[in-house]
């Protein structure tokens, strides 16, 4: 199922926040485009790309740099994000043979949860089932509460935004889960639990704003118990083919557009995961590229942007979100070229032996 089929617009002209968006007339199969009229915006845009290109470069000061634009970009726009399109802050999952209803979207990040755990073969049998998940780029711990419910399960959620991982925790008490599940502030990087810890290792969309993939595979691979199952979920560019030594010129240019507006680092490919996951010698790794089951998402969420309701979120909220409406396009682009990949990686940690 191609993107591009997914959704109709009628033409329209959006002025605010002096004319910085516009959209041109858009038809079923065209893509919407959206230009920045403030010219302010381009030197704003280019310190920023080179703020984020320095952190996927070198750690230390560009890499404190990065996680305090990811902490504010997700600290101003999840209230949007949550009184739109609810608390699940992750792509769905789409049935390929069958047009989605907007009122289906919601139920689809559902299933992309379900979706994810079958096929990582996690087990819901009384004696199998995980019962210490933690929840890696929690959000605003959907994915934790969800899990939570699911198993009976205690689950930890970490966020670099103290507002997520503050409307995180009020969530949990409104529904009656606050003993069992957490929300903190912390670096996936330099997770704060002991070795060991989980038996399930949730990352949902976190791990394309990882700046060393290394580190973050490590982090994973160290905080899961022996036989624990590992879920990575992220956005991921396309693999290499063997006589590609990068990705084409064209091709950086548009994810370094994306980095800009999403606080990313480098991005890597699925292959990248599974070799550095085959490095720790776990087990059972299993690779697909979901990219047509996720297509509706993108034009949805660029539909609910372009309602009056998201307009007006969109300017309480800031330039960042703003900034990142703007990308969304971009991405819908990425995705019909098959230069971006939605991407779900499973393993999990070798038993014990003796």
């Amino acid at each position: 199922m191609g993107s591009t089929s997914l959704f109709t617009c009628e033409p329209s002209f959006l002025g605010f926040q002096n004319k910085l968006l516009s959209t041109t007339t858009c038809e079923t199969g065209s893509l919407i485009r959206l230009r920045q009229r403030n010219p302010t915006s381009i030197h704003i845009r280019q310190r920023r790309r080179r703020g984020v290109m320095a952190a996927a470069a070198a750690p230390g000061a560009g890499m404190e740099g990065l996680k305090k634009g990811i902490a504010e970009l997700y600290d101003e726009s999840s209230g949007m994000w949550e009184d739109i399109w609810g608390d699940h802050m992750h792509h769905g999952f789409y049935d390929s043979n069958v047009t989605s209803s907007i009122s289906d979207h919601r139920s689809a990040q559902i299933r992309m949860i379900e979706e994810t755990l079958r096929f990582a073969g996690v087990s819901e049998d009384p004696i199998k089932k995980p019962m210490a998940i933690v929840d890696v780029g929690c959000g605003i711990g959907g994915s934790s509460r969800y899990l939570a419910r699911k198993y009976g399960a205690k689950c930890q959620g970490i966020t670099l935004s103290p507002v997520q991982a503050q409307r995180a925790q009020s969530l949990a008490s409104a529904q009656g889960l606050a003993d069992k599940v957490s929300f903190q502030v912390a670096d996936a990087l330099n997770q704060p639990f002991p070795d060991g810890q989980f038996d399930l290792v949730w990352s949902m969309e976190s791990g394309e704003h990882m700046p060393d993939k290394t580190k973050f595979v490590s982090e994973l691979v160290r905080v899961a118990a022996p036989g624990a199952f590992i879920i990575i979920v992220t956005w991921c560019h396309r693999d290499l083919s063997p006589s590609e030594d990068s990705l084409q010129p064209e091709e950086k240019n548009l994810l370094n557009k994306i980095c800009d507006s999403y606080y990313l680092p480098a991005w890597c490919s699925s292959a990248d995961y599974v070799n550095l996951l085959q490095s720790h010698s776990l087990q059972d790794i299993k690779v697909a590229d979901w990219s047509e089951y996720v297509a509706p998402f993108w034009p949805a969420v660029i539909r609910s942007a372009l309602t009056w309701k998201g307009i007006t979120s969109l300017l309480r909220s800031g330039w960042k979100s703003i900034k990142g409406a703007l990308a969304m396009p971009l991405m819908v682009e990425g995705y019909k070229k098959n230069l971006i990949k939605f991407a779900i990686i499973t393993c999990r940690k070798p038993e014990l032996i003796g």
